[in-house]
């Protein structure tokens, strides 16, 4: 006998396992936002930020070393990044974790973590 308030969702999504955020997901998380991220190889700290035209800077906080590029959505619905000088982009797919935090992984790894964000670019970056 089913008890009336199971809640399906909550079932099929723990059968399927976690899902990487879609491309409307994506864009809400990321556009026009500075977003805290830390690289997990080395646990080294960063700022991103993505504006709504679609550039990306990178502020490594150790070293102020600044690096920018594009950002863009694939086909894939993963989150890319296309260096400026580069012609091959890094592209994520982006988990949500129970913290809020987000993982991104490039094929089965985990390569960094966007920790948090705020609307618009207070850094200036």
């Amino acid at each position: 006998m089913h008890a009336c308030c199971c809640d399906t969702d909550l079932f099929d999504d723990a059968v399927a396992g976690p899902q990487p955020l879609d491309r409307e997901s994506l864009v809400l998380l990321v556009n026009d936002k500075t977003a805290e991220c830390r690289k997990e190889k080395d646990q080294s700290l960063c700022t991103n930020y993505f504006s709504d035209d679609g550039r990306f800077v990178r502020l490594m906080h150790e070293d102020g070393a600044k690096r920018e590029g594009v950002w863009f959505v694939d086909d894939s619905d993963r989150l890319c990044i296309l260096w400026s000088g580069r012609i091959k982009p890094l592209c994520f797919l982006l988990y949500e974790q129970a913290d809020g935090s987000y993982t991104m992984i490039k094929k089965g790894k985990h390569i960094s973590t966007l920790l948090d964000s705020v609307d618009g670019n207070p850094k200036g970056l």
